[in-house]
């Protein structure tokens, strides 16, 4: 049977499910976040931008019999490095003789989406949260205080940070305590005149902002505490707003805030090998990533007071 697992988790139909399982397991928020570029091999350059490295759009025009402007990265550019992670699924000979050759792949490729989905998007986050830069205000408590002034004046200067084009998107990543703070504002509840009761909608929020703004709340919890200790589960944005620029179709050289850099094709890739004990077979499954914030200055993180 141990060959039979080795040969199936060779076969292009496994290989596909374990990359269609790994990305539909990556999550809205992490993907949103950090959306995808698919590289040609593990390391390789990208742009990195800052204030000593600024966005700007290049000459195309060529004289006749003239030189092309070249896209080429320089010293100045950064270097990502998709790092290897790995989820194995060890395997009862028992286990083997009972089931389905196929199915057992097709479970192991699901768990180890599933929980590698999540170990992305808590690093995605935790990525953001210590990248963005710190926007000014947050202290929406106190009803003198105007929370759509504040997001406004944020997402202008996220849009200068990607280099003011409409090719990039502005994006909202919410903390549940932050959207609960922006609505029990007064200065909120002003702009909905007659209204008694204002719904906590993405769609009320972005009527009041500028642009076409895209919104999620995130609600990834992550428990710190030891084993046999009281858990401390807590939500990672606990009382945030991350305001960053996103590019759905990210290259090495836009300026959106983050990316997320995987090797093309292989986003999950399925193996099988003995069991040391000689009792079983492990179900492997390897991947590749490397999360980058690109553009610090074009992410911005509010703290709710």
């Amino acid at each position: 049977m141990s060959t039979s697992l080795a040969t199936l988790s060779g076969q292009p139909l496994i290989k596909e499910y374990a990359q269609g399982a790994a990305q539909s397991a990556t999550s809205q928020v992490a993907e949103f976040l950090a959306p995808t570029v698919n590289t040609s091999k593990h390391v390789g350059k990208y742009t990195a931008y800052d204030t000593e490295s600024r966005f700007k759009i290049p000459d195309t025009l060529r004289g006749l019999g003239g030189k092309a402007t070249q896209l080429v990265f320089d010293r100045s550019s950064a270097t990502f490095e998709c790092k290897p992670n790995a989820l194995d699924t060890p395997l009862d000979n028992i286990e083997i003789e009972e089931s389905e050759g196929m199915d057992l792949l097709k479970e192991a490729a699901d768990d180890a989406a599933f929980l590698g989905g999540l170990a992305h998007e808590k690093l995605v986050i935790d990525t953001a949260v210590s990248s963005a830069g710190s926007a000014t205000g947050g202290t929406w408590s106190s009803d003198s205080n105007d929370p759509v002034a504040e997001l406004n004046t944020a997402i202008a200067e996220v849009v200068l940070a990607a280099g003011g084009s409409d090719m990039i998107q502005i994006g909202m990543i919410w903390s549940a305590n932050a959207v609960r703070a922006f609505f029990a504002n007064a200065k909120t509840k002003g702009y909905f005149p007659g209204m008694d009761a204002i719904a906590p909608t993405a769609e009320n929020i972005t009527k009041l902002l500028m642009g076409n703004v895209q919104h999620k709340i995130s609600w990834l919890a992550a428990d710190t505490a030891p084993k046999g200790k009281s858990t401390t589960l807590a939500f990672l944005m606990t009382s945030k707003v991350l305001v960053f620029a996103r590019n759905p179709n990210p290259t090495r050289r836009d300026p959106s805030f983050m990316k997320t850099f995987r090797p093309r094709n292989r986003w999950m890739v399925p193996g099988i090998y003995p069991r040391e004990d000689k009792r079983g077979e492990v179900v492997s499954m390897d991947w590749s990533a490397d999360v980058k914030a690109t553009n610090t200055a074009a992410g911005k993180m509010f703290t709710i007071n």
